[in-house]
């Protein structure tokens, strides 16, 4: 097989696919950049980071300076935690290329400290530029949004988040068009009344075991139960946010909800188990634990699917309240959700969601149990037990000690905290914010 065609089963998220291929490549030239490169971003992909720095460290050697090996180097980085030498590397990148908007945005998210007079100067120089990406654009105007909430500026604050988030969800336009119908018109209409058809066969170490689901909102603390879950037990291994079930579940319906010619009302929700298995072998079956636990979020809205496949899953919903998720949700730039660039998106996406979670909690009340972020600071110990027992793993005393952890990564908004002492939790933090709810 062709690097181009592994290159696009790697896309397609053939993973098993991919890596198996790949893996031939390497092994008839491994010294070959591309193949090299493409383990980088698989093993990237299935959360399996050091396999991945050790992909992209080779490519450093065999091509040192490589604008896009060292930034993808320097992602591995911070999420192994390795802070300074991803830091180091974002200046590197910068020194190379003036406008690579990603590797200042790499450096905010290390910490806001790191945007000097200089870079922050660049970035309003930049931001006029005609070049320069709507994306991009979209990333200076956020980071420039938190320099003025440093300096407590909360009118220009919110003028630049909103011109962010609006400059962010035109950059993908179509994407987040479709993405939007979705959850807001066929998931509030069939997420109950989705069917099956033909069979699969099932596998006994892959089915039938109890993988981990961690459902809710963004900054609802799922990375906090992630990291303690990682750090209490090594039998369980983490795909992060994976986003398998949602991309297999779009394999089979995004032709249809997606044609010119699709009429909601008559539309039949159905998926093939056969195929859907198939899918989920391609995206899961390549860890070497058995059981994994899997964040992406939205799985909440998956919750009957998931069960079909795996009857033993196990299901942990964290949340905060209402209004502090609102906020928190608009006050961080995740560029891949559509529903979170506008206030009353995230509103109505967050209807949809009390409305569903609601639904299987009933149906399902031995799977589905709730971890609330302001009861977990108050009660960790208990809340901790109470998350593990459910998982059937084993408390240690140090449950909460994992700020020296080395095997934890973290690949989201989040891989900085998973790393420091939990914080009481800050009740009035967004409290400033709750005008824009309005």
């Amino acid at each position: 097989m062709s690097i181009d065609s592994s290159k696009l089963l790697l896309k397609r998220k053939n993973y098993k696919d991919a890596k198996e291929s790949l893996n031939k490549l390497r092994i008839d030239n491994p010294n070959d950049l591309r193949t090299n490169f493409l383990l980088g971003r698989l093993y990237y992909d299935l959360n399996d980071l050091r396999k991945s720095l050790f992909y992209f460290d080779k490519c450093n050697n065999l091509n040192s300076g490589n604008p896009n090996v060292l930034f993808n180097l320097a992602l591995v980085l911070q999420s192994t935690g390795e802070i300074n030498k991803a830091k180091d590397i974002y200046n590197k990148l910068i020194k190379i290329n003036i406008t690579d908007i990603k590797s200042y945005y790499g450096l905010f998210k290390l910490d806001i400290e790191n945007i000097n007079n200089e870079f922050y100067q660049n970035l309003l120089n930049l931001s006029n530029n005609e070049k320069i990406s709507l994306l991009d654009k979209s990333l200076i105007n956020f980071i420039i949004s938190k320099i003025k909430k440093k300096e407590g500026d909360i009118n220009s604050e919110i003028e630049y988040l909103n011109l962010a988030h609006e400059q962010c969800y035109n950059s993908n336009l179509n994407f987040n068009v479709q993405s939007d119908y979705y959850y807001k018109k066929i998931i509030p209409k069939y997420f109950d009344k989705i069917c099956f058809n033909d069979e699969f066969e099932k596998l006994e170490k892959f089915n039938d075991l109890e993988h981990i689901f961690i459902i809710g909102l963004p900054r609802s603390g799922s990375s906090l139960i992630e990291t303690i879950i990682m750090h209490n037990s090594k039998k369980v291994f983490s795909v992060g946010e994976f986003h398998g079930i949602n991309t297999s579940i779009f394999d089979q319906i995004s032709k249809t909800i997606y044609s010119k010619d699709f009429n909601i009302n008559e539309y039949n929700f159905s998926l093939n188990k056969k195929k859907f298995q198939n899918r989920l072998i391609q995206k899961y079956d390549n860890f070497n634990n058995d059981r994994f636990l899997d964040k992406s979020l939205e799985n909440f809205f998956n919750i009957e699917i998931i069960l079909k496949f795996f009857p033993k899953a196990k299901f942990i919903h964290t949340r905060r309240n209402f209004k502090d998720s609102v906020i928190g949700i608009y006050q961080t730039m995740l560029t891949e959700l559509s529903w979170s660039h506008n206030i009353q998106s995230i509103k109505n996406y967050i209807s949809t969601y009390l409305k569903v979670i609601s639904y299987y909690k009933e149906k399902y009340p031995n799977q589905i149990i709730d971890v609330d972020l302001d009861n977990f600071f108050n009660e960790k110990e208990v809340e901790v037990k109470k998350v593990l027992n459910f998982l059937n793993i084993d408390f240690s005393e140090n449950y909460l000690e994992f700020e020296q952890n080395k095997n934890l990564f973290n690949k989201t908004n989040s891989f900085l905290q998973v790393r420091q002492n939990i914080k009481k939790y800050e009740n009035k933090k967004y409290l400033p914010y709750y005008f824009l709810l309005d």
